[in-house]
């Protein structure tokens, strides 16, 4: 008798539930809610943050180099352009990675670097992503192509070659010093963000061979940066006609 009671009220429930009209949105109405350095702080977020926030800042905010004077992009060669091409040329040779051009795409660098101190948040600044470096082997008919695509968006950082923009191609190429050999095959060291077709590099994939390596270009301007604090010099890059147009 129980069970059929139990049974009835469900049944009586499901019933009144179909029967229920259901509720529909009527208006919608937005308001803003200003957030500004007047609103009260909350005490209990600011305890639970700031052991970290004090950590952050003290490593911030760590001098990594001292430059002495503005250094800023510019196409078709900039001092920043130099700047950030060698310091991946270097530390990537420092660390036995294999290969031929330094590259990496204009629009990665964010921000200028000031003349005087620059701290360590200036490079996060500066390259705020999480690219790592990435190597693609070209066969020299695409290595030519490469260069061209560089030509073609006016100049690029680059580190180990130099060549001249002639209406929108690259022509008188020396790699390493030597002169281009269309027959050889090249490496071509940059960012696994290129490497993947960003910024309309498509290109890269027409690559041979590729290999994704455990090292960020961030990292590599840092420790382009210690090496340099490390011997007592200041960071004073160069333009020095890489790339020219003619």
């Amino acid at each position: 008798m129980q069970k059929i009671k139990l049974v009835t009220i469900i049944a009586m429930l499901a019933f009144l539930a179909a029967c229920s009209p259901k509720l529909q949105l009527g208006k919608t109405e937005k308001q803003l809610y200003p957030i500004s350095a007047e609103m009260p702080k909350d005490a209990a977020m600011l305890a639970f943050y700031q052991p970290y926030k004090l950590k952050l800042d003290s490593i911030m905010n760590d001098v990594v180099a001292v430059s002495t004077k503005e250094i800023s992009k510019k196409l078709p060669e900039g001092t920043l352009n130099n700047f950030f091409a060698d310091a991946m040329y270097y530390s990537a040779k420092a660390k036995g990675i294999e290969f031929d051009v330094a590259y990496t795409n204009s629009g990665g660098l964010r921000i200028s670097l000031p003349e005087g101190n620059i701290y360590r948040y200036k490079i996060f600044e500066l390259m705020p992503f999480e690219n790592a470096f990435t190597t693609v082997k070209f066969k020299g008919q695409d290595m030519q192509r490469f260069f061209d695509y560089i030509a073609e968006s006016g100049g690029d950082p680059i580190s180990g070659a130099r060549f001249t923009i002639d209406n929108k191609k690259a022509v008188d190429i020396t790699i390493d010093g030597k002169p281009f050999d269309v027959k050889k095959e090249y490496v071509v060291l940059t960012s696994d963000y290129m490497a993947n077709g960003g910024d309309g590099g498509q290109i890269f994939s027409k690559n041979i061979e590729r290999k994704d390596l455990d090292y960020k270009l961030r990292d590599a301007i840092l420790d382009y940066l210690a090496k340099l604090k490390k011997e007592g010099k200041k960071l004073n890059p160069v333009t020095d006609g890489r790339i020219k147009i003619k």
